[in-house]
């Protein structure tokens, strides 16, 4: 059976996580963390606050309890593939997760203490119906399910981590995004390491309104230079 492929408005989901830029600053804590002001409009989420690292926003917070709260269903999931799952490298690249995943979560709640972010202490209804999805496979079809439903969650914290990276006016979080990336980008590669990542599995590209049309499909106009060429910088 064919995993429900998940479809995400990656460029809505950038555009929200930089939304928060204009919002009043609130005052700045004894301890240098977050303590958000009053809202005229009742909206405290979507409110900037001052600490000594700088503004903290809407979107730098919502990346600190999305990791935070990939860890509770994740971690879980992966450890359990670590016995159940059917192939050798799902079991093998889902036990490696779950082992960086800890360190990932670890630092994540050291940013959250120092910022003064409240962090959830237990999965949300739809990741808990995702793991209820998953433990009720077997065979391959538990290594597909689960694989699949982790690298689309995957998939969405990176594209929070760079657009927070490109965007934070605090300098802790810049940091932070910039430490959690490579946690992230090598969770991906371990994923579709096991195999069970293809097309229909990923969710749809985002939209984008100025994209360049696309280019021969036939002979190239021009010889394209080597690859080692670019990607070395040339002689």
């Amino acid at each position: 059976m064919r995993t429900p492929r998940p479809a995400i408005a990656a460029s809505g989901l950038v555009a929200a996580l930089l939304l928060g830029a204009c919002t009043p600053v609130g005052r700045q804590a004894t301890d240098g963390g977050a303590v958000a002001p009053q809202a005229d409009n009742g909206d405290e989420a979507q409110s900037t606050v001052n600490t000594r690292f700088g503004p903290l926003g809407p979107a730098d917070r919502a990346l600190i309890v999305s990791i935070r709260q990939a860890a509770l269903w994740e971690i879980p999931v992966a450890r359990d593939a670590q016995r159940r799952a059917a192939r050798t490298a799902t079991r093998r690249n889902l036990a490696e997760i779950a082992r960086r995943h800890v360190r990932l979560d670890t630092l994540d709640r050291t940013v959250a203490a120092r910022l003064n972010v409240p962090l959830p202490n237990q999965p949300t209804p739809d990741q808990q119906s995702w793991m209820s999805e998953i433990s009720g496979k077997s065979g391959n079809e538990y290594d597909r399910t689960a694989v699949a439903r982790m690298r689309t969650a995957q998939g969405q914290t990176y594209a929070m981590i760079g657009a927070v990276r490109g965007s934070t006016r605090n300098t802790l979080m810049r940091t932070f995004a910039e430490q959690a990336e490579p946690f992230v980008r090598a969770n991906l590669k371990f994923l579709e390491g096991t195999g069970f990542v293809t097309g229909d599995t990923l969710p749809d590209p985002p939209r984008v309104t100025d994209a360049p049309p696309p280019g021969n499909q036939g002979r190239p106009a021009s010889p394209a230079p080597p690859v080692t060429t670019v990607l070395g910088g040339g002689r």
